[in-house]
């Protein structure tokens, strides 16, 4: 019994090292503040971008409705822009100009801003009906604030109308980034979301919702992406949208036919309107210093032919329901460690100053004999030494530890084949 008692006991002791190791040497806690950031958003509830002709004259549009635009950065900077309606870089060119020669705001931007440094805050109640050559709007508001940690935006378009081309109802977005530094967390949201949209009088798209969010903790960053379509129909057939276009479904309208058939049909008569449709992939991806996402959208291609009299045709693009987010951070510089020295201050001992001594050599007047180097004390150097869990050892003391620990590693498994050589003698 003895033996098999020893055994144990020598095996806790070779294991004593490693416990006080453990309890005295922790690793560090991670830095996860962020001394650098950037977050953008963007969601819009239907964008165009093109040119119309024989719709309602030549005109080159990249407009939107229920448009929402936001930054934040460690400058600090933030700034949002809401937009019942964006009326495009065409239009804000116009205005830019006719304001500027006019000496004062003739043509308003309806929209609310806000920024920081500077207004914070900035809102939009009403927006009343109007119409610019093709274009019809109606209805609306808009809200932003920004803040030195914060960006929020947030806008709703009532009517967007495009004559011959799209016919939008009900696009409400918004946009959220928020960040605190000290703690590296960052936390952005945007939505979007499209009551109804009518495009070239044959296709419907219904309830169509986009989503996107980025949230980080430190190093962990995490982003998700996504695009949902309510409902659609093509000349009153239901139809499903994917990346690789339009499919029936449901019943066919024409009875005796197959989804097949429907199917055929549907997509003969988004040809004959001069449509394309296709979905575009959701998509996110995160590393440990930056994370994206971008919900895509249902996107539909309009095309005409040239009129006779040289009256142009209509090539534009709408992009129904989209998000993007964006963030990047950089953590900051790990604090040093430095130990303080507490104490009064002394001035060190120099020694002697120095002493040149003339030496007259008899018989040669004004001869001078060779200069004795001065005596500069030599510098008191303080012996070298460990902090290990708070308390600083000398080199010997460290030196003696470590042969302490290899002559117990070392010597366990002499002792215990010893010890082991010995129980079977007793045994034999």
């Amino acid at each position: 019994m003895r033996t098999p008692r020893l055994a144990a006991a020598t095996l806790l002791v070779s294991m004593a090292p490693l416990v006080l190791g453990v309890l005295t040497v922790q690793p560090a806690a991670a830095d996860t503040r962020y001394d650098q950031y950037g977050l953008t958003a963007l969601a819009s509830g239907v964008r165009t971008n093109g040119d119309i002709g024989n719709a309602g004259g030549l005109v080159t549009l990249d407009t939107g409705s229920g448009y929402v635009v936001a930054h934040l950065d460690a400058s600090p900077s933030a700034g949002v822009l809401a937009d019942p309606y964006e009326p495009g870089t065409l239009f804000r060119t116009v205005a830019g100009q006719v304001n500027a020669n006019a000496g004062s705001e003739v043509v308003n931007v309806p929209d609310a801003e806000a920024s920081y440094p500077g207004d914070g805050k900035g809102s939009l109640e009403t927006v009343p009906p109007q119409t610019a050559g093709p274009i019809t709007t109606g209805g609306g508001s808009a809200t932003a604030v920004a803040t030195e940690t914060s960006a929020e935006g947030s806008a709703t378009g009532g009517v967007l109308r495009v004559t011959g081309a799209v016919d939008a109802e009900g696009s409400t977005s918004s946009a959220s980034l928020h960040v605190d530094p000290a703690a590296g967390v960052v936390t952005s949201i945007a939505r979007t979301h499209v009551s109804r949209v009518l495009l070239g009088g044959v296709l419907e798209l219904r309830d169509v919702v986009a989503k996107a969010t980025i949230t980080t903790q430190g190093d962990r960053h995490t982003s998700v992406a996504t695009l949902t379509v309510g409902g659609a129909s093509v000349a009153g057939q239901e139809v499903a949208l994917d990346q690789d276009g339009v499919h029936a479904v449901g019943a066919p309208l024409i009875p005796g036919k197959t989804i097949s058939d429907a199917t055929a049909q549907a997509n003969g008569v988004l040809k004959n309107a001069g449509l394309e449709v296709h979905v575009t992939e959701a998509v996110h991806a995160s590393t440990s210093r930056s994370a994206s996402a971008d919900t895509g959208g249902v996107v539909v291609s309009l095309a005409s032919p040239d009129l006779p009299g040289g009256v142009a045709a209509n090539h534009l693009t709408v992009v129904v329901g989209g998000v993007s987010l964006t963030e990047t951070d950089e953590p900051a510089a790990p604090a040093l460690d430095l130990p303080l020295t507490t104490g009064t201050a002394t001035t060190p001992d120099l020694g002697t100053p120095p002493v040149t001594t003339t030496t007259v050599i008899p018989g040669t007047p004004a001869t001078v004999g060779p200069a004795v180097a001065p005596a500069v004390a030599a510098p008191t150097i303080a012996p070298a030494s460990f902090l290990v869990g708070g308390r600083r050892l000398s080199v010997g003391t460290a030196i003696a530890a470590f042969a302490v620990w290899q002559f117990l590693s070392l010597g366990t498994a002499t002792l215990y084949a010893v010890v082991e050589r010995r129980r079977r003698l007793v045994l034999a």
